[in-house]
Protein backbone atom coordinates (compact mmCIF):
# COMPACT_ATOMS: atom_id res chain seq x y z
CA UNK A 1 0.00 0.00 0.00
CA UNK A 2 1.70 3.39 -0.94
CA UNK A 3 1.66 5.39 2.06
CA UNK A 4 0.33 8.70 2.23
CA UNK A 5 1.83 12.27 3.24
CA UNK A 6 -0.22 14.71 5.51
CA UNK A 7 1.16 17.82 5.15
CA UNK A 8 -0.29 21.48 6.53
CA UNK A 9 -2.10 22.46 3.63
CA UNK A 10 -3.86 19.00 3.00
CA UNK A 11 -4.54 19.34 7.29
CA UNK A 12 -5.98 23.34 6.44
CA UNK A 13 -8.13 21.34 3.78
CA UNK A 14 -9.44 19.10 5.61
CA UNK A 15 -10.22 21.46 8.26
CA UNK A 16 -12.02 23.94 5.55
CA UNK A 17 -14.30 20.51 4.75
CA UNK A 18 -14.94 19.12 8.34
CA UNK A 19 -16.35 22.53 9.42
CA UNK A 20 -18.26 23.36 6.17
CA UNK A 21 -19.84 19.62 7.31
CA UNK A 22 -20.47 20.86 10.59
CA UNK A 23 -22.31 23.86 9.84
CA UNK A 24 -24.41 21.81 7.30
CA UNK A 25 -25.25 18.95 10.31
CA UNK A 26 -28.58 19.35 11.94
CA UNK A 27 -27.32 19.54 15.03
CA UNK A 28 -28.76 21.00 18.60
CA UNK A 29 -26.86 24.53 18.67
CA UNK A 30 -27.58 24.90 22.18
CA UNK A 31 -25.21 22.08 23.38
CA UNK A 32 -23.03 24.07 25.42
CA UNK A 33 -19.83 21.98 24.88
CA UNK A 34 -20.37 22.26 21.32
CA UNK A 35 -20.83 25.77 21.28
CA UNK A 36 -17.49 26.43 23.27
CA UNK A 37 -15.72 24.41 20.48
CA UNK A 38 -17.53 25.95 17.62
CA UNK A 39 -16.33 29.45 19.27
CA UNK A 40 -12.16 28.82 19.82
CA UNK A 41 -12.23 27.50 16.19
CA UNK A 42 -13.86 30.53 15.15
CA UNK A 43 -11.68 32.79 17.38
CA UNK A 44 -8.91 30.96 16.17
CA UNK A 45 -9.52 31.04 11.91
CA UNK A 46 -10.20 34.79 12.40
CA UNK A 47 -6.42 34.78 14.14
CA UNK A 48 -5.01 33.13 11.38
CA UNK A 49 -4.61 29.18 12.58
CA UNK A 50 -5.30 27.71 8.90
CA UNK A 51 -1.82 29.55 8.27
CA UNK A 52 0.36 29.57 11.07
CA UNK A 53 -0.96 26.54 12.98
CA UNK A 54 -2.80 24.30 10.08
CA UNK A 55 -2.04 20.65 12.19
CA UNK A 56 -3.95 22.14 15.56
CA UNK A 57 -6.70 23.61 13.48
CA UNK A 58 -7.50 20.80 11.70
CA UNK A 59 -7.48 18.89 14.59
CA UNK A 60 -9.77 21.05 16.77
CA UNK A 61 -11.99 20.86 13.51
CA UNK A 62 -12.13 17.04 13.19
CA UNK A 63 -12.53 16.73 17.16
CA UNK A 64 -15.93 19.06 17.28
CA UNK A 65 -16.92 17.47 13.85
CA UNK A 66 -16.44 13.46 15.86
CA UNK A 67 -17.63 15.06 18.86
CA UNK A 68 -21.27 16.56 17.10
CA UNK A 69 -21.71 13.07 15.53
CA UNK A 70 -21.83 11.51 18.97
CA UNK A 71 -24.33 14.20 20.15
CA UNK A 72 -26.23 13.40 17.24
CA UNK A 73 -26.68 9.86 18.55
CA UNK A 74 -28.37 10.64 21.74
CA UNK A 75 -26.44 9.63 24.84
CA UNK A 76 -25.29 6.61 23.57
CA UNK A 77 -21.94 7.63 24.56
CA UNK A 78 -21.88 10.20 26.94
CA UNK A 79 -18.28 10.57 28.51
CA UNK A 80 -17.20 10.64 24.49
CA UNK A 81 -19.55 13.22 23.67
CA UNK A 82 -17.96 15.36 26.43
CA UNK A 83 -14.07 14.36 25.89
CA UNK A 84 -14.29 14.66 22.52
CA UNK A 85 -15.99 18.49 22.38
CA UNK A 86 -13.32 19.28 25.04
CA UNK A 87 -10.39 18.04 22.67
CA UNK A 88 -11.76 20.55 20.16
CA UNK A 89 -11.54 22.71 22.27
CA UNK A 90 -7.72 22.33 23.51
CA UNK A 91 -6.91 22.20 20.50
CA UNK A 92 -8.52 25.18 19.23
CA UNK A 93 -7.38 27.45 22.12
CA UNK A 94 -3.67 26.11 21.15
CA UNK A 95 -4.20 27.20 17.97
CA UNK A 96 -4.89 30.47 18.73
CA UNK A 97 -2.76 30.95 21.63
CA UNK A 98 0.30 29.87 19.09
CA UNK A 99 -0.72 32.40 16.54
CA UNK A 100 -1.34 35.49 18.58
CA UNK A 101 2.06 34.74 20.47
CA UNK A 102 3.77 36.79 17.49
CA UNK A 103 4.31 39.99 17.98
CA UNK A 104 2.24 42.80 16.27
CA UNK A 105 4.45 44.85 14.31
CA UNK A 106 4.19 48.56 13.46
CA UNK A 107 6.65 49.64 10.55
CA UNK A 108 6.65 53.25 11.11
CA UNK A 109 6.79 54.90 7.78
CA UNK A 110 7.63 58.30 8.35
CA UNK A 111 10.18 58.47 11.07
CA UNK A 112 13.32 60.62 9.68
CA UNK A 113 16.80 60.93 11.12
CA UNK A 114 19.58 63.74 9.92
CA UNK A 115 22.23 61.65 7.71
CA UNK A 116 24.57 59.41 9.95
CA UNK A 117 23.03 60.66 13.01
CA UNK A 118 20.38 59.63 15.88
CA UNK A 119 18.86 63.17 15.58
CA UNK A 120 15.16 63.01 14.83
CA UNK A 121 13.57 65.41 11.92
CA UNK A 122 10.66 67.30 13.15
CA UNK A 123 8.89 65.69 10.18
CA UNK A 124 9.02 62.65 12.12
CA UNK A 125 6.08 63.77 14.72
CA UNK A 126 3.06 63.33 12.83
CA UNK A 127 4.43 59.31 12.85
CA UNK A 128 5.42 59.06 16.14
CA UNK A 129 2.41 60.94 17.79
CA UNK A 130 -0.32 58.35 15.93
CA UNK A 131 2.46 55.63 17.17
CA UNK A 132 1.87 57.15 20.88
CA UNK A 133 -1.80 57.15 20.17
CA UNK A 134 -1.78 53.08 19.09
CA UNK A 135 0.24 52.08 22.58
CA UNK A 136 -1.96 54.19 24.67
CA UNK A 137 -5.11 52.45 23.32
CA UNK A 138 -2.56 49.04 23.97
CA UNK A 139 -1.97 49.75 27.76
CA UNK A 140 -0.90 46.40 28.18
CA UNK A 141 1.57 45.68 25.47
CA UNK A 142 5.37 45.87 26.25
CA UNK A 143 7.08 47.28 23.44
CA UNK A 144 10.65 46.76 21.55
CA UNK A 145 11.57 49.32 19.43
CA UNK A 146 13.66 47.91 16.63
CA UNK A 147 15.56 50.31 14.15
CA UNK A 148 17.71 49.15 11.11
CA UNK A 149 20.03 51.08 8.62
CA UNK A 150 20.69 49.90 4.95
CA UNK A 151 24.21 48.42 4.25
CA UNK A 152 26.37 51.17 3.13
CA UNK A 153 29.37 51.64 6.29
CA UNK A 154 30.61 49.09 8.32
CA UNK A 155 28.48 46.48 10.20
CA UNK A 156 29.74 47.93 13.15
CA UNK A 157 28.91 51.33 12.49
CA UNK A 158 25.62 50.70 11.47
CA UNK A 159 24.90 48.21 14.26
CA UNK A 160 25.59 51.25 17.04
CA UNK A 161 23.73 53.65 14.42
CA UNK A 162 20.90 51.66 14.93
CA UNK A 163 21.37 51.43 18.42
CA UNK A 164 21.63 55.13 19.29
CA UNK A 165 18.20 55.76 16.60
CA UNK A 166 16.13 53.03 18.95
CA UNK A 167 16.89 55.11 21.73
CA UNK A 168 16.62 58.18 19.76
CA UNK A 169 12.58 56.73 19.68
CA UNK A 170 12.16 55.59 22.45
CA UNK A 171 12.79 58.87 24.35
CA UNK A 172 10.35 60.51 21.90
CA UNK A 173 7.44 57.92 23.04
CA UNK A 174 8.99 57.95 26.99
CA UNK A 175 8.65 62.08 26.97
CA UNK A 176 5.23 61.94 25.32
CA UNK A 177 3.96 59.51 28.62
CA UNK A 178 4.47 56.25 27.33
CA UNK A 179 5.76 54.38 30.63
CA UNK A 180 9.57 53.33 30.38
CA UNK A 181 9.28 50.22 31.49
CA UNK A 182 7.22 49.04 28.61
CA UNK A 183 10.17 50.51 26.55
CA UNK A 184 12.94 48.74 25.10
CA UNK A 185 15.17 49.77 22.52
CA UNK A 186 17.00 47.17 20.02
CA UNK A 187 19.48 48.09 16.71
CA UNK A 188 19.64 45.54 14.33
CA UNK A 189 22.03 47.30 12.13
CA UNK A 190 21.90 46.53 8.36
CA UNK A 191 20.61 43.02 9.37
CA UNK A 192 16.95 41.65 7.74
CA UNK A 193 16.54 43.96 5.22
CA UNK A 194 13.12 43.96 3.20
CA UNK A 195 14.55 45.01 0.17
CA UNK A 196 17.82 45.44 -1.86
CA UNK A 197 20.61 47.65 -1.28
CA UNK A 198 21.48 47.88 -4.59
CA UNK A 199 19.34 50.67 -5.14
CA UNK A 200 18.45 53.77 -3.90
CA UNK A 201 14.84 53.27 -3.75
CA UNK A 202 15.75 49.96 -1.67
CA UNK A 203 18.15 51.12 0.79
CA UNK A 204 15.43 53.63 2.29
CA UNK A 205 12.95 51.10 3.10
CA UNK A 206 15.46 49.28 4.63
CA UNK A 207 16.70 52.63 6.78
CA UNK A 208 13.08 52.26 9.19
CA UNK A 209 12.17 51.60 12.58
CA UNK A 210 9.53 49.13 13.68
CA UNK A 211 7.36 48.85 17.01
CA UNK A 212 7.01 45.20 18.00
CA UNK A 213 4.46 44.85 20.53
CA UNK A 214 4.40 41.87 22.42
Amino acid sequence: MRAIRITPPFLAACAAALLSACVAAPLNTEISPLNDARTWIAKAKAAGAEQCAPALQAEAVGQLYAAAHEYAEGNVHPDEQTETAAAATTAAKKAYAKCTNHPQVMRLTGVYFDTNSAHLKSASEATLNHAIKVLKANKKSDVEIAAYTDSRGSSSYNLKLSKMRADAVRDYLRNHNIAANRLTAKGYGESHPIASNASAAGRSKNRRVELHLK
